[in-house]
């Protein structure tokens, strides 16, 4: 699935622009399904890069840590499990148990691709209501896909 847009690209993105910014991060058709919509709505959605099955929605530094709030705020609490991550700039850690080896990296680990590429000052930070706008339209598009149900027109 592809979402239409003049701004859309398959060119690949360094992996450092992924790993240098905060960020919120949905299942690939849940964030396609939510660009499709802000298109739509005619709504900014800030850079947006693809890396395997997820989709990463870029915000400004420091968004990240207040993301969770702003959900709750707008009525999605961290109680219905969206599968919606917030996440701060720097490279996701997982811990592994002692002595496990580290497992090869999947094929599209390492690939990503810009969604919506980066355009100077694009960023959605806390003193942009697109900032609301986009959380409240991502947590839906979660809210529908773990109901099964459409996404939103």
């Amino acid at each position: 699935m592809t979402v239409p847009s003049s701004r859309s690209g398959l060119c690949p993105v360094p992996l450092t622009a992924l790993l240098d910014s905060d960020r919120v991060e949905v299942r690939r058709p849940v964030g396609l399904a939510s660009l499709a919509r802000l298109d739509r709505l005619g709504r900014p959605s800030g850079p947006v890069v693809a890396r395997g099955d997820r989709v990463a929605f870029l915000l400004a530094p420091d968004t990240a840590e207040t993301v969770p709030e702003l959900l709750r705020w707008l009525g999605w609490g961290a109680e219905l499990r969206l599968g919606l991550t917030a996440r701060a700039a720097g490279p996701a850690r997982v811990p592994r148990p002692r002595g496990a080896e580290e497992a090869p990296p999947r094929p599209d680990d390492r690939r990503a691709s810009w969604l919506r590429p980066a355009e100077h000052g694009s960023v959605l930070d806390l003193r942009s209501p697109d900032l609301l706008r986009l959380l409240d339209c991502l947590a839906d598009a979660c809210a529908r896909d773990l109901m099964g149900l459409a996404p939103a027109g």
